[in-house]
């Protein structure tokens, strides 16, 4: 059964900062705590990831995982697995909204369908967990 997250985070930042930081797939163990390694696979033609590799704690279990992505200029990107090891599905988005005054509303969706059996209440736990973890660490890392 697929679980669906979703949280939203204002950033003191330009639209183009924020997609900047989310299109350095490399740079995430950098400032992401569950991302322990992340590797761009193939880039596109405007430079920005086309697969990304990752290697995520997600306090249950670790993930490596391959996702492909879809790039909407600075307003937003989506992705889809492409290869997992414990999950059989996982489609994501970030969408950036312009406040303007060099603040960005960032809104992060999550949907993962898992191959092993965790009780219910524990996997909307972690995914929960896992997308409020990853706002607040790109807002820090965008603000610091």
């Amino acid at each position: 059964m697929a679980d669906q997250a979703r949280a939203t985070l204002t950033i003191n930042a330009e639209p183009a900062e924020v997609m900047a930081a989310i299109a350095d797939t490399a740079a995430y163990p950098t400032w992401s705590g569950p991302v322990e390694r992340a590797e761009v696979v193939e880039a596109g033609p405007d430079g920005r990831p086309r697969r990304s590799r990752f290697l995520v704690n997600a306090m249950v279990a670790k993930e490596e995982f391959v996702i492909e992505y879809t790039w909407s200029g600075n307003e937003s990107v989506s992705w889809t697995l492409v290869e997992g090891h414990n999950m059989t599905a996982q489609e994501g988005s970030y969408t950036l909204f312009d406040l303007g005054d060099g603040r960005t509303e960032v809104t992060y969706d999550l949907t993962v369908e898992l191959k092993i059996k965790i009780p219910g209440l524990l996997r909307r736990k972690v995914q929960n967990g896992v997308v409020d973890a990853a706002l607040k660490d790109l807002k820090k890392y965008l603000e610091s």
